[in-house]
């Protein structure tokens, strides 16, 4: 195996394992969906050249926009403020090699809302890591946790962060919120 297929076959491995291992973002208080858990994944690698990419972010509005009207429910809206606490998030997970609902200092995303002024009533939070935006929505939708969280009535509004680290692929993070 070449050493780009190993690292293929690495990155393939570890989305299926975190896919396996949960959805929502999770903190303690009222108004947020799932159970608390606070694993955090090692990245094959660290980025943090890493850049928001908005044309692939608006892909994935797209794609989940898609599933969402296949599936008879109502596409979300872009928050701004949403996005930039996806990318920010994404930013700091590439940077430091790391994937997991919990920023380093263990912010959930309903104290990342927070510390950035926006007020949620509900929230909830994908995380993905492949090698481009079509295999992290396909591998998200492949999972029945992340499928119900894309599909999802409860949600109104998205945000997502596209870091693209090139040849070492890319950092998604949806959040969903109402």
């Amino acid at each position: 195996m070449s050493p780009g297929e190993m690292v293929a076959a690495l990155r393939r491995a570890l989305l299926l394992v975190l896919l396996l291992t949960g959805t929502l973002a999770l903190s303690g208080g009222p108004g947020v969906l799932g159970t608390d858990t606070r694993v955090r994944y090692a990245l094959p690698a660290r980025r943090p050249d890493a850049r928001a990419n908005v044309v692939l972010e608006q892909r994935m509005i797209d794609l989940v926009n898609l599933e969402r009207t296949l599936a008879g429910v109502r596409p979300l809206l872009p928050d701004p403020a949403l996005r930039e606490s996806a990318r920010a998030h994404g930013r700091e997970m590439f940077t430091f090699g790391y994937l997991s609902h919990y920023s380093l200092d263990g912010r959930s995303v309903r104290d990342r809302l927070a510390a950035a002024g926006v007020r949620v009533t509900l929230v909830g939070e994908n995380l993905a890591y492949a090698t481009d935006v079509l295999a992290a929505h396909q591998a998200l939708m492949a999972s029945p946790a992340h499928r119900r969280n894309i599909l999802s009535p409860v949600w109104r509004v998205i945000g997502v962060g596209v870091l693209d680290g090139g040849e070492d692929g890319v950092v998604v993070v949806q959040a969903f919120a109402r």
